[in-house]
Parts: C-alpha cells; sequence; structure tokens
C-alpha cells in the first residue's frame, strides 16, 4: 500500500493513498471517529476512477498520528477477534 503524507501538522494529517479499497477506508474513518479528541475524520476523491483519496484527519488538539495509530490498533483488535470468532 503506497501513501504519502500531504500535511501533518500536531492536530491536522492528510494523507493521500496510491491504491486502497474503499471499504478499508471506511472501517478506518469509523474507527477514528470512536476516538477521543476527533473532530473531523473522512475521506475526499475527485474522480471515482482515476482520482487517489486522500484522508483528512483534524483533532481538538490532540496529536493526529497518535490518533491516527490508535484507531489502526483498535482495527487490528477488531478484525482478530472477527476472525477468532468465525473460527470457532
Amino acid at each position: 500500500m503506497e501513501f504519502k503524507i500531504i500535511k501533518d501538522e500536531k492536530d491536522w494529517l492528510e494523507v493521500q493513498f496510491e491504491q486502497i479499497d474503499y471499504g478499508l477506508l471506511n472501517a478506518l474513518k469509523e474507527a477514528l471517529w470512536e476516538q477521543e479528541g476527533v473532530e473531523l475524520a473522512s475521506y475526499s476523491l475527485d474522480h471515482p476512477e482515476i482520482g487517489k483519496p486522500i484522508f483528512i484527519l483534524r483533532t481538538n488538539g490532540k496529536d493526529a498520528k497518535k490518533v491516527w495509530n490508535a484507531a489502526i490498533d483498535s482495527l487490528i483488535k477488531n478484525l482478530e477477534q472477527l476472525k477468532k470468532e468465525l473460527k470457532k
């Protein structure tokens, strides 16, 4: 998965993805909204076929990268739990 950080400030993070499944972006968005201090968590796409999605995260002063990583950790934990449940 290739990506480029476009904007990196304490409370603002913008990440552009080269190719990514939109289902993963939606799952990440939901995981971010569950984190404390999130004011904006969404992505934009100029063109659905040739555009590159840009994910935007804004917090209320919290470190955006820490919030981003916490959301990913939460998403991984939930997926691991789902995997365990499906194996039963």
